[in-house]
């Protein structure tokens, strides 16, 4: 196992047992997840991954200056210095950026809220000309629904947003309300669902969580939202232990 991880500041690693990845990485500003893609395929020595993320809002915004991101070649380092300091502070283009690193290939998201300019179900192309498809639905469920069929061969990496796990109160848009583990279990493991996650998950090279404490009501409102989704993702889903 590499030790670069221990130069991403604010990237926790996980090893993780049971089904699925053997590493998980958690961080709070979810563009972080680019440097920890490229980790996770650079020790693989795997080509572009699909991805597969769960989040509240649609972080398909395209960079506003997509010719700047740095190829894959150029680096974990140089991938974690773009996503600090050039990626968006809302954290909303990050998957796209990873797209034109090359770490990326097509994407399956979900997510019910959708920030202005970002993309929608249908075709990428990058700047070097590379075709990525993109599949948007509200939530596994609807996917599933809709007919959605995991079709992807190649590498996988799993993304989940902790404010996935949340909602907006009807009575105060600025409060955030967290789920209980009931709507938890509902959005990573809806019936029918078993034959997805059994083609995935033997495929996915890595987990990786953002806490987003400024999606989610704050540090200990992150903390304890965590501590209701955990027991799902690790030990239901995963089939392991709660690191």
């Amino acid at each position: 196992m590499s030790e670069l991880h221990l130069r991403l500041a604010g990237v926790t690693r996980l090893a993780l047992d049971g089904r699925g990845p053997r590493d998980g990485y958690v961080f709070d500003p979810h563009r972080l997840a680019l440097p920890c893609w490229a980790l996770a395929l650079q020790e693989h020595n795997a080509g572009p991954a699909l991805l597969v993320t769960f989040d509240r809002h649609l972080d398909l915004a395209v960079p506003k200056e997509p010719t700047r991101v740095p190829e894959r070649e150029a680096g974990v380092l140089a991938l974690d210095a773009h996503a600090r300091l050039e990626l968006d502070v809302r954290n909303i283009d990050h998957i796209v950026a990873a797209m034109e690193a090359g770490v990326v290939g097509d994407v399956l998201c979900f997510a019910r809220a959708r920030p202005q300019g970002a993309l929608e179900s249908g075709t990428y192309a990058d700047r070097r000309g590379r075709a990525h498809h993109i599949d948007v639905a509200p939530t596994l469920e609807d996917w599933l629904d809709g007919g959605g069929r995991l079709a992807h061969d190649g590498p996988a990496l799993l993304d989940i947003d902790l404010d996935c796990f949340s909602s907006p109160s009807d009575a105060d848009p600025r409060a955030i309300l967290p789920w209980p583990q009931e709507l938890v279990r509902d959005a990573l493991l809806p019936e029918g669902s078993a034959d997805f996650w059994g083609a995935l998950l033997p495929k996915t090279l890595a987990l990786t969580l953002a806490r987003e404490p400024y999606h989610v009501g704050g540090l200990l409102a992150a903390n304890r939202l965590f501590e209701v989704a955990a027991p799902v993702l690790f030990e239901e889903l995963l089939g392991g232990r709660v690191p």
